[in-house]
């Protein structure tokens, strides 16, 4: 049975839009019915949501129409941030600047929707939420794709004219007022306990302190689904894939330390004195590394690109290379600790997973912790 979600006088609630309609879309309850106390941030500029449009005026449009849902609402308060549209995982500090101690109650987007921007919010949300050790209740909103399992509800039969009026505000994202109010509708088929419940939102109760930390993933190796052609590919880019030998050992240590991480160094040291440590080349330069066997003899990674050598299949050439690895040497299972969603998502175009869920065990014997 769903719990129903409330707000009391005493509630502080914030709403995390990556996008401006975001919030109207997958959490509209508490901009209609505790406005007073609700505060919305817009993390981006929404440039790429009309290909009709150049994206500098997009960005132009969104802004007024966003303003414009806000004039309607009167929520207690709004702040818009202006990343620009679809680059969030590459900020970070994009809610460095949000206070979240006074809310009791923040909504927050799925952190395994579709949209990278929906998955970058969400956990760089969470992050901070434990940086700042706040208790708030938070829920996740779903925006065209339906949780598998919902926790909470809100019943929205009552402000469901609103709610489509808050989306018209959004007229050139064309599709979203039938899309949302369906999924609305066919939550709202779900209460039978309730029949005057006819629309509903549903959301997803989760721990923002387990979410800050990346998962634990168990690879299932047997499942290893290689593309031959993918390094055939890179290589009409001018980019191999090489092991790495003893005599480049310090040259890609710094490449490591000074692009990622020292301790990713540490690590990539450990994979290649068992001879698993790759890398991908062009033109002498380092773009990007892969390692197996570095914390332990069956574990994958760590491994990463720098920023101007992604979408190129890189990475996934060196995933399944680590893999290939692992497999030749016996083992029907890998290790890798601390995952982020977009690298799980690479990880499971080359073989199953499963994700630990709120675990951290890979790298719970750390000095520092």
């Amino acid at each position: 049975m769903r719990e129903r979600i409330t707000f009391t006088e005493n509630d502080r609630i914030a709403v995390i839009a990556p996008h401006p309609d975001d919030e109207c879309l997958g959490a509209a309850a508490p901009l209609l019915l505790a406005p007073d106390r609700t505060d919305i941030f817009v993390l981006t500029d929404g440039r790429c949501g009309n290909p009709a449009k150049s994206t500098d005026e997009e960005a132009k449009i969104r802004k007024k129409q966003f303003e414009a849902e806000m004039e309607a609402v009167q929520p207690h308060a709004w702040k818009w941030l202006g990343y620009e549209d679809t680059t969030l995982k590459k900020h970070p500090e994009a809610v460095d600047e949000i206070d979240f101690t006074p809310y009791t109650k923040i909504f927050l987007p799925w952190h395994k929707s579709r949209h990278p921007d929906h998955r970058a919010a969400a956990i760089m949300c969470c992050k901070a939420i434990h940086r700042q050790k706040v208790q708030a209740e938070c829920f996740m909103y779903e925006i065209y794709a339906p949780f598998y399992l919902p926790t909470h509800c809100i019943d929205i039969t009552d402000v469901l004219e609103e709610k489509r009026r808050l989306i018209r505000f959004h007229a050139d994202q064309g599709g979203q007022e039938e899309i949302t109010l369906s999924l609305n509708r066919f939550r709202g088929s779900q209460m039978p306990s309730d029949p005057k419940c006819r629309y509903a939102e549903c959301y997803l109760k989760t721990d923002a302190h387990e979410l800050a930390y990346n998962p634990d993933l168990i690879i299932k190796l047997y499942t290893l689904r290689e593309d031959p052609s993918l390094e055939d590919s890179l290589k009409e880019k001018g980019i191999r894939i090489k092991r790495v030998m003893p005599a480049d050992y310090l040259q890609v240590l710094k490449f490591i330390r000074d692009s990622f991480h020292p301790a990713w160094a540490s690590e990539a040291l450990a994979a290649m004195t068992n001879g698993a440590c790759f890398v991908a080349v062009r033109d002498k330069k380092l773009l990007a590394f892969g390692c197996a066997g570095a914390n332990a003899p069956d574990y994958a990674g760590p491994g990463g690109t720098i920023p101007e050598a992604r979408g190129l299949g890189i990475n996934r050439a060196l995933v399944q290379k680590s893999f290939r690895y692992l497999k030749d040497q016996g083992f029907r299972y890998a290790v890798s600790g601390s995952v982020s969603p977009d690298e799980i998502r690479i990880v499971e175009r080359v073989a199953d997973v499963i994700v630990v869920e709120g675990s951290k065990g890979a790298y719970d014997d750390l000095i520092r912790r």
